[in-house]
């Protein structure tokens, strides 16, 4: 849980380093980089949900099955492209972006490895 929400500081603070740079990116490369932002935003989002929902379930009655019901690779994946549309940036924005798509994906790989039967 603390690396979902690690990733989704660095990424708050990649949006304010954004912000100052941006103006000196072409409008591809900012479009690509705000894209790389917005998939890593929504797959930690999303893992954050996800984890709530482990741990909910890991304390019931019934067991449920998570891989069924969140799309795991679908997010790991956007994750991973977050990583590559960061070097799309520029100096310590594109370095933070780097650091939460990588730290998502790590974590959603974790994550779907403890749920998993």
């Amino acid at each position: 849980m603390l690396m979902a929400i690690s990733s989704l500081a660095l990424l708050a603070a990649a949006g304010v380093c954004f912000r100052g740079e941006s103006k000196a990116l072409a409008g591809a490369r900012r479009m690509l980089f705000l894209l790389g932002s917005a998939g890593c935003a929504v797959s930690t989002v999303v893992l954050l949900v996800f984890l709530l929902h482990a741990y909910r379930a890991a304390h019931g009655t019934t067991p449920v099955d998570l891989d069924r019901l969140y799309p795991v690779f679908w997010m790991l994946g956007l994750g991973a492209l977050a990583v590559v549309l960061a070097f799309f940036g520029r100096r310590l924005s594109r370095l933070l972006l780097l650091g939460a798509g990588l730290l998502a994906v790590i974590t959603w790989y974790l994550a779907a490895l403890a749920v998993s039967p």
